[in-house]
């Protein structure tokens, strides 16, 4: 007998990569295939089939109008398409429970309206979206030996391998291209063990989803807080599966065992508000908030091993009500949404319409989505309305008004020039300036500057509201820097004139400054030469001639200085007189005067 393997034991992997916003890919799993549902039910059709075939696969003929077909659609695909979203409704008879049975509502309603002729009419059959429904028999020999052949083959849960978990080997005989003209005798036969009880039933996917308990989860889930953790975001799913009875509401739909509709969550373990009100709970919840923070993408590995694992610590707190977590204050003095730790506020642009996020004020920010439908299963984080479900994790922001205020003041007055400067090169580079910011966007810099520091000054105690008004005169300043960035250009004039006037005008500043050069250099060289004549005029005219004296003629040597008027002398005898100094500069030395005696 062939039965679909449980996927209880995937939940934890599958749901916790997807609830972290990790798209969760298998193509095996302890030897077992799982292929997961994606694309229209002929889509999904079309790429299993492929997947079974050894052998290449028919290609498109170039012939086919497939677009005109889908943009004007005939009679016959637009009843078919009625037909197949009839067995979808609430009231329909067609058994949901029977491997196999979207197969069989398709090819029921393909064979009403005929749809085999409008397909070939217009040379459609091998379509990747519609290869090979041309071939079903619509009356087919349920004795024949092909049929016997493929009954033998192809079991009843092969028609359920992109929903569940089957075992590797049990479909690998079966060629669905071959069986396909008897495929009614297939989903014929699934119902006969269906009624003798030697399958399980399978998901009834339109009562499940048309469960008023479906429509309560879905409330509780996106009222409950997501934002604060992973561990939060978890916890969030299990509370609302264990509060609105999402396990037994599985469990009646025969959905235990589908990956996309059960998951694993016939598999929880809830828990009582007594239970989650103990110390070890709270100790867990509490710890596993601050261990599993979502200013990280992903959770770390002690996060993982400590509270979110199958078999961690404190795993089966997660089903105790997610607490409510607020650690800042919005810009405009509220708390923020407790489903999402974000703060509604208005557009500084004048456009209408409110924003969600974080506090302007707050050092890091992250905004993430975490609807979306990708996720197992595929209803926990599934948003049925419109808009999506927003997540906000602020770190870093004001807890009080008072903090706002003071942080506020302290932020703008610190950091205004800075962020002026950075903002002209930012505008700069985007208006392609070579040269940087030119004057004009300088001044208005300086002119937005002056006007938010007068906001702050206009009061005592600066208010909360200011940082809408700061916001609002940056936007417009902004804009003018913008403006001004295309009109003045890289030399800050206004760019009016054609590029005749520019190159002219370049090239008499040119003409100037070498005429400039010169006339300064020959100046230069005249004063430089008229100095140097001049110093050298008064050192000549500083320079005298050394009168020589001539001796009288006697037979008197006087060696020394001159004998003095009444010295008495005797003839041939020498006179000593007094040393001499002579001022001119003798043999041995050129500077110091020498005495002779």
């Amino acid at each position: 007998m062939a039965m679909a393997v449980p996927a209880s034991t995937l939940l934890l992997p599958l749901l916790l990569a997807t609830l972290a916003g990790t798209p969760f890919v298998a193509a095996e799993s302890d030897g077992q295939a799982l292929v997961l549902r994606s694309g229209s039910p002929l889509q999904r059709i079309a790429a299993a089939l492929r997947g079974a075939v050894t052998e290449e696969p028919r290609r498109l003929q170039g012939g086919c109008r497939a677009t005109a077909m889908r943009l004007m659609p005939p009679p016959a695909l637009k009843g078919y398409q009625q037909c197949f979203q009839d067995k979808l409704s609430e009231n329909s008879t067609h058994d949901w429970s029977v491997p196999g049975a979207e197969l069989d509502a398709q090819v029921d309603c393909w064979c009403q309206h005929n749809l085999t002729h409008t397909i070939q009419e217009y040379q459609c059959c091998d379509h990747a979206d519609l290869y090979p429904m041309c071939t079903v028999n619509c009356e087919p020999d349920c004795n024949s030996d092909l049929a016997k052949t493929c009954i033998s083959e192809c079991p009843s849960m092969c028609f359920e391998s992109s929903e569940y978990i089957v075992s590797e080997g049990l479909c690998k005989s079966c060629d669905w291209v071959k069986c396909w003209p008897a495929l009614k005798c297939l989903t014929k036969y699934a119902q006969l063990r269906i009624e003798n009880r030697t399958v399980n039933q399978t998901c009834h996917e339109t009562r499940f989803t048309n469960g008023a308990q479906l429509g309560k989860y879905w409330q509780c889930w996106k009222d409950a807080p997501k934002h604060s953790s992973h561990w939060a975001v978890l916890s969030s799913v299990v509370h609302c599966v264990c509060r609105e009875g999402m396990i037994e509401h599985t469990r009646a739909q025969s959905c235990c065992d589908s990956i996309l509709y059960g998951g694993g969550v016939c598999d929880l373990q809830c828990m009582s508000e007594a239970a989650c009100s103990t110390q070890e709970a709270q100790t867990c919840i509490h710890t596993c908030q601050s261990r599993c923070t979502s200013y990280e993408m992903a959770p770390s590995k002690d996060c993982m091993s400590y509270c979110l694992e199958k078999n961690a610590p404190c795993r089966k707190f997660a089903a105790c009500r997610p607490p409510m977590l607020a650690g800042h204050v919005c810009d405009d003095g509220r708390w923020p949404e407790a489903s999402s730790g974000c703060c509604s506020m208005n557009q500084t642009n004048g456009r209408p319409g409110q924003l969600l996020g974080c506090p302007r004020l707050c050092d890091t920010q992250h905004i993430w989505r975490l609807d979306g439908g990708r996720s197992i299963p595929w209803w926990s984080r599934w948003q049925p309305g419109p808009g999506i479900v927003a997540q906000c994790t602020c770190k870093g922001c004001p807890t009080s008004s008072s903090e706002a205020v003071l942080k506020l003041d302290r932020t703008v007055s610190d950091g205004i020039w800075d962020n002026g400067q950075m903002m002209l090169v930012d505008i700069a580079r985007r208006q392609g300036l070579l040269h940087g910011p030119n004057r004009r966007m300088q001044e208005l810099m300086v002119m937005r500057n002056d006007r938010i520091l007068e906001v702050l000054k206009g009061t005592e105690q600066p208010d909360r509201a200011n940082s809408f008004l700061i916001a609002q005169i940056n936007d417009e300043y902004t804009e003018r820097i913008s403006e001004a960035a295309k009109s003045f250009g890289d030399d800050g004039y206004m760019l009016t004139h054609n590029d005749a006037e520019l190159e002219a005008a370049a090239e008499k500043e040119t003409k100037n400054s070498i005429v400039y050069f010169i006339t300064t250099a020959g100046g230069c060289t005249i004063a430089i030469v008229a100095a140097i004549a001049c110093a050298t005029r008064v050192i000549m005219r500083r320079r005298k001639a050394t009168p020589i004296i001539q001796f009288g003629n006697n037979n008197e040597v006087v060696i020394g200085n001159p004998v003095g008027e009444g010295a008495t002398t005797v003839s041939g005898t020498p006179v000593t007189g007094a040393p001499v100094t002579v001022s001119a500069p003798t043999k041995g030395s050129r500077d110091t005067p020498q005495e002779l005696s």
